[in-house]
């Protein structure tokens, strides 16, 4: 009797084992850091994406869950020696993503080599959600439901993140990067908060928001940016006025406030890099629209005397894997080609 019992318990024991096996992806680990809710966001659900990232679910007030491209969660990846080395602290790269699609996830599994560009390097890889159309701006309409995203982003998620993981947490102990949308959210947010970021790259950005010129036929010559931020808003089922306000002078106040062009001064005394492709042809409407807005971006910095790194890097093609359009064959490219100025400019242990 005593030993068909304990065979059925052993029987249970190997049932239940199996069972966390599945429920684990592949190479997940047991030890996490404890992610706390705080700062005005509330944390309701923690698992592995891999050996080194960690997807946290949230919810916060200062972003309706409408607004945002599934469930409101954040990705983080550690430095694959985080754990053994208990006492030591990291810099943090804020890594955000595009538009109309894009998620937290997009860096990781929705096309991004992230893991595969930052392996081995000292750093923690912060990617926020930041909506379906969001920005990174705090809404002028938010009557469909709240989109503070700068709020978010800098009052609650950064400091969120020095609370509960082993960060530097200084300016010289940040950096922000993004593309598309996120690489003009990188460098409205380093314009916004100088003091918070030692570097921002932007990979085929939106830099500049005084480009409101509309295709005709798609005509890439004259697609312009603020035409791209109003016809996304629409597709999702918002008012084009409602990021930025009214895209047409003179009633265009939101739009100048914001646009990076105006701002390049702005940026003194943080690095800036800039990276984008050829986007020539109808081909890719979104990639040459955003080349046109880095050349003017470019030549505002140079003006206003601010030290910058700014490549087109055309159609590299071959092993590259970049074609020079508006894609993550090209945004990984630059990724990792800016990554070693994003290093250089941080504090590493």
């Amino acid at each position: 009797m005593r030993t068909t019992r304990n065979r059925g318990r052993f029987a249970l024991l190997l049932i239940s084992v199996a069972l966390a096996l599945v429920a684990s992806p592949p190479g997940a680990r047991a030890d996490a850091p404890d992610m706390a809710s705080g700062n005005g966001i509330s944390v309701t659900g923690t698992r592995w994406i891999s050996t080194r990232t960690l997807e946290v679910d949230i919810t916060t007030a200062k972003v309706a869950a409408a607004a945002v491209n599934g469930p409101h969660r954040v990705r983080i990846t550690l430095p694959a020696d985080y754990f053994e080395r208990p006492t030591t602290r990291w810099p943090v790269l804020y890594l955000l993503h595009g538009g109309s699609g894009g998620n937290s996830a997009q860096w990781t599994t929705g096309g991004g080599n992230e893991e595969a560009i930052t392996a081995g390097q000292p750093l923690i890889t912060v990617m926020p959600d930041g909506g379906k159309v969001g920005w990174f701006t705090n809404w002028v309409d938010q009557s469909q439901g709240a989109q503070s995203w700068e709020d978010f982003h800098i009052n609650q998620l950064i400091p969120w993140i020095d609370a509960n993981l082993r960060t530097i947490a200084s300016k010289q102990g940040r950096a922000i990067a993004g593309l598309s949308m996120g690489g003009f959210g990188a460098v409205h947010y380093a314009q916004d908060h100088p003091e918070l970021f030692a570097y921002v790259a932007s990979f085929s950005g939106a830099v500049d928001l005084g480009d409101y010129r509309k295709a005709p036929s798609q005509d890439w010559q004259n697609y312009g940016t603020r035409f791209v931020i109003g016809e996304q808003a629409m597709q999702n089922g918002y008012l084009f006025t409602a990021p930025f306000g009214n895209p047409f002078p003179p009633l265009d106040t939101g739009y100048q406030q914001a646009n990076p062009v105006n701002r390049a001064a702005d940026l003194s005394g943080v690095g800036v890099g800039l990276w984008v492709g050829s986007g020539i042809g109808p081909q890719d409407v979104l990639e040459g629209t955003m080349s046109r807005s880095n050349a003017v971006f470019d030549k505002a910095l140079t003006a206003a005397g601010v030290p910058h790194y700014y490549l087109n890097y055309g159609r590299p093609g071959g092993s590259t894997g970049c074609d020079g359009g508006h894609n993550f064959g090209c945004w990984n490219y630059a990724f990792s080609l800016a990554l070693p100025r994003i290093l250089a400019a941080l504090d590493t242990p």
